[in-house]
């Protein structure tokens, strides 16, 4: 155990600068916003009229809206994390090739599984800890926010909205960060670049099958199988964590995320081999 300990921490301290890096972004872009609400605050001043908003809702219509506020805006900060997770994974298992350490790090006394469980986990899903942190700060802040329009402190909603968003980026490394995890144990370099392409040459040849056949043929769409697995993704008021979590498309999804792993790393073990 201690030694598989060793291995995420080399591999934070490896990339520790894309971890950050997001945060860093997500905080730029929350104080420019502040920034700019303050502004538009004080050159209308006189034009405010304060006191609560006169709303015909009920209890939980309101919980509803604070929780889809956060949830929406945990969005933005989902997608900065999520290009950086894919960033990470796509280089996971031929960084030290391109670095031209590569039988260094092969030599080391470590199991291959135990090494490449170390680079999946913390490469594909140590984001989700910093995103877990901002999303509850997120929520606490929008809570206060809300709280001065609509007339009460919602941070259990608010709190909702925030896990709802964790579990949208979870998804998504579930399936796209494991996805590219296996490219990157194919591809030498850019394995993002080529494995899109890839992808993306197996969709024109489906598409040219079914207009070749008149649609006789109905061939199945890649990139969209990909993303059903993940579920719902609307914003609307009848999401929630149990709906979330209890899409049976999610096992699908594990189950996919397991054979990329594991494909990954036998042939990153098959290529120890062959060195």
């Amino acid at each position: 155990m201690s030694h598989f300990l060793t291995l995420i921490k080399t591999e934070y301290l490896k990339r520790k600068p894309a971890y950050w890096t997001p945060v860093w972004i997500v905080g730029i872009i929350i104080v420019v916003l502040l920034v700019v609400s303050l502004t538009a605050l004080i050159a209308n001043w006189d034009m405010i009229q304060y006191g609560f908003i006169n709303m015909s809702f009920d209890y939980d219509d309101i919980q509803d809206g604070v929780k889809l506020g956060v949830y929406g805006s945990m969005m933005l900060v989902v997608f900065v994390f999520s290009i950086f997770m894919l960033i990470t994974s796509q280089s996971s298992l031929s960084k030290e090739k391109e670095l031209g350490c590569e039988l260094f790090y092969r030599c080391q006394p470590v199991n291959i599984w135990s090494c490449t469980a170390a680079k999946y986990l913390m490469h594909v899903f140590a984001g989700a800890v910093l995103l877990l942190a901002i999303g509850l700060i997120l929520g606490i802040v929008l809570a206060i926010v809300f709280s001065s329009t609509m007339g009460g402190f919602y941070l259990g909603a608010a709190f909702v909205g925030s896990l709802l968003g964790l579990i949208l980026y979870l998804k998504f490394a579930l399936v796209f960060g494991s996805l590219y995890f296996l490219f990157s144990s194919i591809f030498k370099n850019n394995a993002f670049l080529k494995g899109t392409i890839f992808i993306g040459l197996i969709e024109l040849v489906f598409v040219l099958i079914q207009e070749l056949t008149r649609n006789t043929v109905d061939m199945p769409s890649i990139f969209g199988g990909l993303f059903s697995l993940m579920g719902n993704l609307n914003v609307d008021s009848d999401i929630a964590l149990g709906s979330a979590l209890g899409d049976y498309r999610l096992l699908i999804a594990l189950l996919f995320a397991g054979a990329c792993y594991t494909g990954a790393t036998l042939i990153y073990q098959y290529k120890t081999i062959e060195a």
